[in-house]
C-alpha cells in the first residue's frame, strides 16, 4: 500500500508539472493565424435561427450540437492579451465575453472575430479552475486549419479509433470488448459526439483506454499495474475534459476489464473499488493540482473559487431533498434520449432480465454471481453521480445524460458474459 501511495503521488506530481509546462509552451504559439482560421468558418459553425439549413439532418445537427462549450474552447484557443505572458494565460485562462455576469459564448466569439481584437465593449473573464488541456491539440490544429476542418479531423480520428478497437479486439479474440465499447456509444447520441469538440474528448479518452487494455492487458494484470492505469486515465480526463461526462472514462474500461479478466466475487469487488478509487484520485488530484499551482504562483484565488463551484454543482436542485432532487434530475437526463433509444434500452434491459431469470431457474446463479454483482454496481455508478452532482447534471442535462451509457455498457457486458458462459456449458 505504501509503495502504491508513493507511486500515485509521483505520477500526480509529474503529471501536474508536465501539464503546466505543455500549456505554457502551447501559449507561445502565434494566435494571429489561429484567429484568421477561426474567422473563416465561425459563421458556418455557429448558424442559428433562419440560417439553419433546410435538410432534416443538418437541422438536427445544428439544433443539437453543443456549440455553447465549443465556442468557449475555440475562443480560449485564440485569446491572447498583449500585457500577459504565456504562464499567466495558462493559469488564468482569460476569456472576453459580451456580458459581465453571464456567459454568451457563441455571440461573444462572433463579436470577438468580427471586431478584429477590439474588445472595448467586452468584459474580461477568467476560467482558471479547469486545466483546459484540450488546448494542447486545439491551438496547433487551428494554427493550420479552420474550425470546421478541425471538427472533420476529429470526426475522422474517432472513426479511426473505433476501427482500431474493433480490429484489435478481433485480433486478440476479444470481440466482446468491442461489442460493449461500441454498443455503449449508441447511448451517447453518437452523431453529435462525432461533430463536437467538447463532446468528443471523453469518448476519445475511453477508446484510447480500451485500446491500451486490449494491447497490454497481460502486462497490466501480471505486474499489478491496473491501479496506476486507472489513475492515469483519471488524470487525463481531468486535464482534457471540460466536465462533460467524465465517469464514462472509468465505467466503460471497467466493463471491458471484467470481460478480459474474470475472478472470484470478492476479488472482483475489491478490484472494482480499488480501480474506481484510483481513477477518482487521479481525477480529483490532478484537478486540485491546478488550483494549488495557480494559487501558489499567481495568487489567483482558484482554490476558493473551485470550492464554491463544487458546493454549487453538488447542491440539491430547486430546494428539494437530495434524493428527491436526484430522481428528478435522473428524469431530466433520461428525457434527453429520443423515443427509439428508450425502446432500445427497454429491450436491452428485458433481455438481461430474461437471461438472469434463466440462470436462476437452471440453478447456475452461483457461477454468474461473481460477474453479476460488480456489473450491478457499475450500472448504478452514473445514477449515483447524477444524485451527487445533481445541480450540474440538471443545468447541463443535454450532455451529462451520456454518463448513462455506463449503465448500458454494464447491461451489455452482463448479456455477453451469460452468452459466453452458455456456449462454454454446451461445449462441456
Amino acid at each position: 500500500m505504501a509503495k502504491k501511495i508513493r507511486s500515485f503521488a509521483a505520477i500526480l506530481a509529474v503529471s501536474a508539472v508536465v501539464g503546466t509546462l505543455l500549456l505554457v509552451l502551447v501559449f507561445l504559439l502565434p494566435v494571429g493565424p489561429m484567429r484568421k482560421n477561426v474567422e473563416k468558418s465561425v459563421s458556418d459553425m455557429l448558424k442559428t435561427g433562419d440560417e439553419i439549413p433546410e435538410d432534416a439532418f443538418s437541422q438536427y445537427l445544428w439544433k443539437n450540437r453543443e456549440t455553447y462549450t465549443d465556442a468557449i474552447m475555440v475562443q480560449n484557443a485564440i485569446e491572447r492579451l498583449p500585457d500577459k505572458n504565456a504562464y499567466e494565460h495558462a493559469m488564468w485562462m482569460y476569456h472576453y465575453d459580451l456580458e459581465e455576469d453571464v456567459w454568451t459564448p457563441e455571440d461573444s466569439l462572433k463579436a470577438f472575430c468580427e471586431s478584429h481584437e477590439n474588445v472595448n465593449n467586452m468584459y474580461l473573464h477568467i476560467y482558471a479552475r479547469y486545466w483546459h488541456g484540450y488546448l494542447l491539440y486545439l491551438k496547433p490544429l487551428l494554427l493550420l486549419f479552420s474550425w470546421q476542418h478541425v471538427v472533420w479531423l476529429e470526426l475522422l480520428a474517432q472513426i479511426a479509433l473505433m476501427i482500431w478497437v474493433l480490429v484489435t479486439a478481433i485480433r486478440k479474440k476479444n470481440v466482446s470488448v468491442a461489442i460493449v465499447t461500441l454498443g455503449s456509444f449508441l447511448f451517447m447520441k453518437p452523431v453529435l459526439v462525432l461533430v463536437s469538440l467538447t463532446m468528443s474528448v471523453c469518448w476519445i479518452l475511453t477508446l484510447l483506454a480500451v485500446e491500451y487494455m486490449l494491447l497490454h492487458h497481460d502486462k497490466l494484470h501480471e505486474r499489478q499495474l491496473y491501479p496506476e492505469f486507472f489513475l492515469i486515465v483519471g488524470i487525463l480526463t481531468s486535464y482534457f475534459d471540460f466536465l462533460t461526462y467524465p465517469i464514462v472514462t472509468l465505467g466503460i474500461p471497467l466493463c471491458c476489464y471484467f470481460l478480459l479478466e474474470c475472478d472470484k466475487l470478492w476479488s472482483n469487488i475489491k478490484k472494482l473499488i480499488g480501480f474506481g478509487i484510483s481513477w477518482a484520485v487521479g481525477y480529483a488530484g490532478m484537478w486540485a493540482a491546478k488550483w494549488v499551482i495557480a494559487d501558489l504562483t499567481l495568487h489567483t484565488g482558484t482554490i476558493k473559487d473551485a470550492i464554491w463551484s463544487i458546493i454549487g454543482r453538488t447542491e440539491a436542485i430547486g430546494g428539494r431533498p437530495r434524493m428527491n432532487g436526484g430522481f428528478y434530475v435522473i428524469g431530466l437526463n433520461l428525457q434527453e434520449y429520443p423515443t427509439y433509444m428508450g425502446i432500445a434500452a427497454g429491450v436491452l434491459a428485458a433481455v438481461a432480465v430474461i437471461l438472469l431469470v434463466t440462470v436462476f431457474v437452471k440453478g447456475r446463479w452461483k457461477d454468474e454471481y461473481a460477474q453479476l454483482l460488480p456489473l450491478v454496481i457499475l450500472a448504478a455508478i452514473p445514477f449515483a453521480w447524477i444524485v451527487a452532482v445533481q445541480h450540474h447534471s440538471a443545468l447541463h442535462a443535454r450532455f451529462t445524460f451520456r454518463i448513462l451509457s455506463v449503465a448500458a455498457a454494464a447491461i451489455i457486458t452482463f448479456i455477453v458474459l451469460i452468452v459466453k458462459q452458455a456456449k462454454r456449458s454446451q461445449k462441456s
